[in-house]
């Protein structure tokens, strides 16, 4: 393999890595609330309102998204995950969680276009009742 090869194929590597990547990002926030971070093992996907089993405030509103070849559902919800722990939040409430999977627009993300994407919308939630679970799923953290 000769060295301009050897590059042009370093550089589709690197497209492919950053094509895989999930963005997500704090859209609203509650600032009214200050709360020290938790980790992300601490919070809780919750798929409705009437699932979550205290009650609580709501934190932020998060928005995620990613190629939908590369990404699945657990790459963004770990994405949100994430976002919600760094606010200090045990729990997301899923708004919404879809994706476009025509065929066309999958293979055309497949080679580098952007319109098969995968997207979540939800909320950032913090449950008073929950901390001694919070506490000891980030305990060592």
């Amino acid at each position: 393999m000769n060295q301009s090869t050897c590059r042009r194929a370093t550089l589709v590597g690197i497209a492919l890595l950053l094509g895989c990547a999930t963005k997500a990002q704090i859209v609203a926030r509650n600032a009214e609330l200050s709360l020290a971070p938790t980790c992300a093992d601490a919070v809780t996907v919750f798929p409705s309102r009437d699932k979550i089993p205290y009650d609580y405030y709501e934190v932020a509103l998060i928005a995620a998204e990613g190629n939908s070849v590369y990404v699945g559902n657990g790459d963004i919800l770990k994405s949100v995950r994430n976002q919600a722990a760094g606010l200090g939040a045990n729990g997301v409430l899923v708004d919404s969680l879809a994706a476009t999977h025509a065929t066309v627009k999958v293979l055309g993300a497949a080679v580098g276009g952007k319109d098969a994407e995968r997207k979540a919308h939800a909320i950032a939630i913090w449950m008073p009742s929950d901390t001694a679970r919070v506490r000891k799923a980030c305990a060592g953290k």
